[in-house]
């Protein structure tokens, strides 16, 4: 926009109002904007993100620095404008909703994480060949040993700020930003779960328009806008009733009819599965194995099927092939970073890439569109148990399913600068 290349624009660094550190513990910081200003620009950044931690470490392989981020959410007083919980297992599959290309060279960079993989020369095995940014003593600012942090754009996380040309403080008057924080050590901030660590003090980066007449010529074009918003509700897949790896449990398919409430009275339009196993089943020895707790696991002979409003959604309960479930994700949602093996139970790919064994099912996701009002939603999940002496047993273990999923939301403002937020019909 034209105002970008005038004095009508600024920069303001905002540090948190409110900071609580988390030392190896939850923490908080709540960042407040200054009404005075005449109106923000949606291009809100979240920087300085991430640990000092006593040893130097590299971040959670797939969430990066942004793993220290529990929830967050974007208020106007008491209103509630925006916000994601249950952040880090969204944003897992937000990093891998990418080309491979730009995981390696752009967005890893940002985050601090390890995804992108490149063909080793000396014995042509994929993995991670670019640097990875890793946590480290001291602060940003230190000259000796100083650890990285990331850098979070706010529209990939509130869909509302792609939505709005600006946010006048004549409507939204109270505007703040909430984050919780989260660095115990069952969080896999870092790929270390043993070393302590505290959380960096978050820094807020916003752009404001000084320039009321511009703002008024502005505010005449904003009267509403429309949404997806990225809400979560989630269930559990149960142990195996046959035993938890055992022989008895060997080929025995297991059925999971769940209803979600979550959606309910919503528009729901696409919806996405992150099959989350135990955080103490992805580590060993101290260490994070392969890409951690944030990831989705892969089952063996998988079904699914949604029931809409008492109808079937896909042809069959028949999800079972492993590239069907992939095709699914990527038609829905766009390209996706993936390696071999990674949406495969029980495949062998240690000839072909490193670290394979805990990399081996780690983003199996499943999901697809729905597009329509949700008076009631039923989920129907298989999955065939196989005899496993091993810790981590994904066919037969205990799973916690986060649902996300997109309901649309409305913003209808009138000329009084009083605004009103509903669900779509």
């Amino acid at each position: 926009m034209s105002y970008y290349s005038d004095s009508n624009v600024k920069s303001r660094y905002i540090d948190p109002r409110i900071y609580v550190p988390a030392n190896n513990s939850t923490g908080r910081c709540t960042f407040e904007l200054d009404a005075s200003e005449a109106a923000y620009l949606p291009n809100m950044r979240l920087t300085n993100i991430g640990v000092t931690i006593a040893a130097k470490t590299p971040y959670n392989k797939q969430v990066g620095a942004l793993s220290i981020i529990r929830n967050i959410r974007l208020m106007d007083g008491k209103v509630l404008l925006s916000q994601v919980n249950e952040f880090r297992f969204h944003r897992g599959f937000v990093n891998v909703n990418k080309p491979n290309s730009v995981c390696e060279a752009v967005s890893s960079t940002l985050e601090c994480s390890a995804l992108g993989f490149s063909t080793r020369g000396t014995d042509f095995k994929v993995g991670r060949i670019a640097e990875v940014l890793e946590a480290d003593v001291n602060d940003v600012d230190d000259v000796t040993t100083p650890t990285n942090a990331a850098w979070l754009d706010l529209r990939e996380v509130f869909p509302m700020l792609n939505s709005v040309s600006h946010l006048p403080t004549a409507v939204f008057k109270n505007l703040r930003l909430e984050v919780e924080l989260d660095t115990r050590s069952s969080s896999q901030v870092a790929t270390s779960v043993i070393q302590a660590m505290e959380s960096l003090r978050p820094v807020l980066v916003v752009d404001v328009l000084e320039n009321p007449a511009i703002v008024d010529k502005m505010n005449a074009g904003l009267n509403g806008a429309s949404w997806l918003e990225v809400e979560h509700d989630q269930f559990l897949i149960p142990t195996h009733p046959l035993g938890n790896g055992t022989g008895a449990s060997q080929g025995i398919v297991q059925n999971v009819n769940v209803k979600l409430n979550g959606f309910t009275n919503k528009r729901l339009e696409r919806l996405l599965l992150v099959k989350a196993i135990s955080p103490g089943l992805e580590t060993s020895a101290g260490g994070v194995l392969g890409l951690g707790m944030y990831s989705s696991q892969a089952c063996f002979r998988q079904s699914l099927q949604y029931r809409v409003n008492g109808r079937n959604v896909l042809p069959a309960l028949d999800t079972k092939g492993n590239n069907r479930r992939l095709a699914m994700i990527v038609d829905n949602f766009g390209d996706c970073f993936s390696y071999i093996g990674s949406n495969q139970y029980g495949s062998d790919n240690t000839l072909e890439l490193n670290d394979a064994r805990n990399l081996l099912g780690q983003l199996d996701y499943m999901g697809t569109y729905i597009g329509e009002y949700i008076n009631d939603l039923q989920l129907i999940y298989q999955r065939t148990g196989l005899e496993d002496t091993t810790l981590k047993r994904p066919t037969t273990e205990q799973l916690t399913v986060h649902c996300y999923g997109e309901t649309r939301k409305i913003i209808t403002i009138d000329r009084g600068g009083s605004y009103r937020i509903s669900y779509a019909q």
